[in-house]
């Protein structure tokens, strides 16, 4: 007896084996390494410009003592840079120890200050300029000889 459907176990049969291929196929190709290789090039002008911060020159300090004070003054000549957003005042003691004194505007150059005579006995005691810019940058002068009296 001879009928025309196919046998239902041998088409399950196949179906099982198509599906288990699939899935094998899939679980192979996932992990097998890709490689891709990329090449591109690029040429690329640019120029970069530093700013160079100049310190103020010439610094000269004048002094005037008494027997319990010393006036020290200081003149400059303002820094050539630009943007400059004033100059600060700086008193060194000798061996690292400084302090700020003030800071004055872009187009002041001079200052004075008073201090008791004995700091000029017992430190060593110079100063320096800072030139200021308002990009945050700045330079130092070199310093003053030591102040005695």
């Amino acid at each position: 007896m001879t009928t025309g459907y196919a046998r239902p176990r041998t088409t399950a049969v196949r179906r099982a084996a198509l599906l288990l291929l699939l899935v094998a196929g899939l679980i192979v190709g996932s992990s097998l390494p890709s490689w891709a290789t990329f090449a591109d090039e690029a040429t690329v002008s640019a120029t970069v410009q530093t700013a160079t911060v100049a310190p103020p020159t010439n610094l000269r300090a004048t002094t005037t003592c008494t027997d319990t004070y010393v006036t020290v003054k200081l003149a400059w000549t303002a820094s050539t840079s630009a943007r400059v957003s004033g100059y600060r005042i700086r008193v060194h003691f000798g061996g690292g120890a400084y302090q700020d004194q003030t800071t004055v505007g872009p187009t002041t150059t001079t200052w004075q200050g008073t201090t008791y005579r004995s700091y000029t006995v017992n430190y060593t005691m110079t100063f320096t300029v800072w030139t200021l810019t308002d990009y945050g940058w700045s330079a130092e002068s070199a310093h003053t000889p030591r102040i005695v009296c």
